[in-house]
């Protein structure tokens, strides 16, 4: 502020509207997210060429899906929606890995929420293939966990619990990563594994287990992408 720096003051307004949220202060971190939203799209077109408009793109891309998380889990879709696109759209004008891997996460999330199964799994996908294309294998573990979530929702335990597993060996070789820090973190642990157990024959949750921590970073790309999620 002292410096008039908007383009600084929209990204660190975006970081502490996300810290917040994380602690539960829902209200501040909406308005403070809406105000920055606010005022990163009164700025004039001359402030925005060249670098300036990649850290615009950014600014726009990280509020804009902070906030969404907070309509997301108020149960707002529609308004989540809206967020997650409009943060998608920016992150891919802008070429940025980081906060396309977010906003792919988050839409798929809210499309899942509201029913759209078929598009969540789409978008994993896409983030599923992007992240294997960098080699980041936490966030690809991630995106797993999330797909795994999805597959278990569309009464199919087996392929969860493979998914579970080759996101949990990504996981311990390669460390945690970023991704969940800035992202609801699908159901991973005994919490997502025990319904799954009891669904299905101890051999047959075995043997998928085994399965998923077995493939290599290539396979489990491709079980990933190429299996259809419904049979």
């Amino acid at each position: 502020r002292q410096v008039d720096d908007k383009l600084g003051m929209g990204l660190t307004a975006a970081a502490l509207g996300h810290l917040l949220a994380s602690q539960r202060q829902f209200e501040i971190a909406s308005d403070l997210l809406e105000q920055t939203l606010s005022e990163l799209r009164k700025l004039p077109g001359d402030l925005l060429a060249g670098p300036k408009r990649i850290q615009y793109l950014l600014d726009v891309a990280l509020a804009a899906n902070f906030l969404g998380q907070i309509e997301l889990g108020k149960g707002d879709h529609s308004r989540a929606a809206e967020l997650f696109t409009d943060g998608l759209s920016a992150a891919q004008n802008a070429a940025d890995r980081f906060t396309i891997l977010v906003s792919l996460y988050d839409l798929a999330l809210g499309r899942q929420a509201a029913g759209r199964s078929d598009d969540a799994a789409d978008l994993l996908r896409q983030g599923i293939s992007l992240a294997a294309e960098a080699g980041d294998e936490p966030s690809l573990a991630n995106y797993l966990e999330a797909l795994a979530a999805l597959a278990a929702g569309q009464d199919r335990p087996e392929r969860a619990t493979s998914l579970l597993a080759a996101a949990s060996a990504l996981l311990e070789a390669s460390g945690s990563g970023w991704l969940h820090a800035y992202v609801p973190r699908a159901p991973h642990d005994d919490g997502a594994l025990a319904p799954l157990r009891a669904r299905i024959a101890q051999t047959a949750f075995r043997q998928a287990w085994s399965h998923g921590r077995t493939l290599t970073r290539d396979d489990v790309v491709r079980y990933a992408i190429e299996e259809p999620e419904q049979s």
